[in-house]
């Protein structure tokens, strides 16, 4: 079997891969990365260098969603909607309806909820894609966008994920020289 994982990996990859766009797709079963257990920095930071996106902006979307490996929490009490939050980054499972993103993609909730660093690729990813979204929006309400396009809670989530985002950069160039972060971007994606 081992001397046919290329090539699924290469047929399953490059199925999916158009979902995601530029063959990027993180694909939990094939890629030892993803193993089942919580996210750890050091694979949250792996995560943002292979979406490319900045590591401290990524950690502080963990910080500021609060998740937890296996969390699945109801948004009805919260919002009235029909749908949970899933792992470390809190990813919705509106993604992972049929006519949604993940869905479309083949992404399980269960990995998604229990392999922290497939969660948190799939947030880099989702990130990625805010971030280079031509909405005319500046970089900070970009990354708000991760969780609320809806204008008031945008702006609340801002008010959360830079000064998080400022603490995690301070931290991660402390204690990584070649880790990218991001302060105070101009311009669309870093």
């Amino acid at each position: 079997m081992k001397r046919f994982a290329p090539l699924l990996c290469a047929v399953l990859c490059g199925a999916a891969g158009s979902a995601f766009g530029s063959g990027n797709i993180p694909e939990s079963e094939l890629d030892p990365f993803y193993q089942v257990g919580p996210a750890s920095i050091e694979c949250v930071v792996e995560a943002a260098r292979r979406q490319r996106v900045p590591a401290n902006v990524l950690l502080a979307l963990a910080t500021v969603e609060g998740g937890k490996n296996g969390a699945m929490i109801d948004n009805r009490p919260r919002s009235g909607h029909n749908s949970d939050d899933i792992g470390h980054f809190q990813i919705n499972t509106q993604h992972f309806r049929p006519n949604g993103v993940l869905g479309r993609a083949g992404i399980r909730v269960v990995d998604v909820a229990w392999r922290g660093c497939y969660n948190a690729e799939i947030a880099a990813w989702m990130l990625r894609k805010e971030l280079e979204a031509s909405t005319g929006q500046d970089y900070w309400t970009r990354v708000a966008n991760y969780h609320s396009k809806t204008p008031r809670y945008n702006a609340a989530y801002r008010r959360k994920v830079i000064p998080a985002a400022i603490r995690w950069g301070d931290w991660l160039r402390n204690r990584y020289g070649n880790v990218a972060v991001v302060y105070q971007p101009t311009g669309a994606h870093p």
